[in-house]
């Protein structure tokens, strides 16, 4: 039987009493205390529905088009992309949410941070990138659960062929290559300035670049030394992109581009700096270590060893770019790569016989750790 007091008409004024208690209570909690974590989780919960209202409006450019011609109201906005109002009102919401967009009055602009990066003739834009994650990264990425439990990158079965990177694979779809070496051109154009202002190649004769992609990286290299000569040192199919860029900059009486498999192939002769741009993120430890000693082996008394990539803090609490990385090596590109922290490759690169280890910090989670032969 109840206890009296669980029961009646005074029981029931107590329960009311404490909703009434608490209901306030709660509302602090999680309307004031809480509310950066709730909103924190509803960006990761929805991250595929923003990213995919993300890639709509940069699909049909309208960020360019605020740009041009904002403010805009969510009619003129409408009527300029060619869609119904409905579905533009949804997609500008979430634009809105997220910070990408914002409105006063009835009228949207963009966001200084979506003007930078989202507008079409940006020098920083990242669109291509966008398109790369819809077209690569979310496929992938689905397998990572597999990934985690198997170590490997079980997402990679989204892309024909037999080979065991994602970067072979794009070999057999042309178009998602191309999209694929326009992403990673965005990126190395905003980032890789930095690095040839910040490394020193004074006493450089010849930089190779291990994995250079477009060549983007040397250019920029080259621009900034000019007596410098220079190679990428990558894929078949990719070194011809580099090739192509390098003579329509008109630098291809020092610059080329070599084929070539970084663990099998000798690097291109006379090197006496190997660069490793967004390249150890790749691989996992045994790997990198090998590369770096491959490196030492390979390179003069006095030679050089960069390598630039973004970085994970030492005490591995971040930052985002870390994390949103990582995944990505492990799900799909090569089942055993991450970002790493900067004192793991110092290390490795101790444990190969380089000295004079020295690290530089550079803008957006970049970072130059410069080695050098004895």
């Amino acid at each position: 039987m109840a206890n009296s007091h669980d029961s009646g008409p005074q029981s029931a004024v107590g329960r009311l009493w404490d909703q009434y208690v608490a209901l306030p209570a709660t509302r602090f909690v999680e309307g004031v205390l809480l509310r950066r974590d709730i909103e924190r989780l509803y960006l990761v919960f929805g991250g595929h529905i923003f990213f995919q209202t993300l890639r709509t409006a940069v699909q049909l450019d309208l960020f360019t088009l605020l740009s041009r011609e904002g403010p805009l109201t969510r009619q003129e906005i409408a009527k300029r992309l060619g869609v119904a109002e409905q579905p533009a009102r949804v997609m500008i919401l979430g634009l809105t949410v997220v910070g990408l967009l914002r409105k006063s009055g009835a009228k949207y602009t963009n966001s200084r941070l979506a003007g930078t990066l989202l507008v079409k003739d940006s020098p920083r834009k990242i669109t291509a990138y966008v398109e790369l994650q819809h077209r690569a990264m979310y496929k992938g990425l689905y397998w990572m659960l597999e990934a985690v439990r198997e170590y490997r990158n079980v997402g990679i079965k989204e892309f024909a062929g037999e080979e065991a990177t994602l970067y072979e694979r794009l070999a057999h779809d042309p178009e998602v290559e191309q999209i694929f070496q326009e992403a990673m051109q965005e990126l190395s154009l905003q980032a890789n300035a930095d690095m040839a202002r910040f490394i020193d190649l004074r006493g450089v004769k010849h930089l190779v670049d291990v994995g250079g992609g477009d060549g983007t990286n040397i250019i920029a290299i080259a621009r900034r030394w000019p007596h410098l000569r220079a190679t990428v040192f990558d894929s078949p199919t990719v070194c011809e992109i580099a090739r192509k860029n390098i003579a329509a900059c008109g630098l291809a009486d020092r610059l080329d581009a070599v084929p070539g498999e970084c663990f099998a192939d000798p690097f291109p002769r006379d090197a006496d700096c190997l660069v490793f741009a967004h390249f150890f993120t790749i691989w996992g430890e045994k790997q990198d270590r090998e590369l770096l000693k491959k490196c030492y082996d390979s390179l003069p008394s006095g030679g050089q060893v960069v390598i630039f990539n973004m970085m994970q803090h030492d005490d591995e609490s971040g930052p985002f770019s870390a994390a949103v990385g990582s995944p990505y090596f492990l799900t799909l590109a090569t089942g055993v790569g991450m970002l790493y922290t900067w004192n793991e490759y110092e290390t490795w690169m101790r444990d190969a016989g380089f000295n004079d280890v020295r690290r530089h910090r550079l803008l957006r989670d970049h970072g130059l750790i410069v080695g050098r032969k004895p």
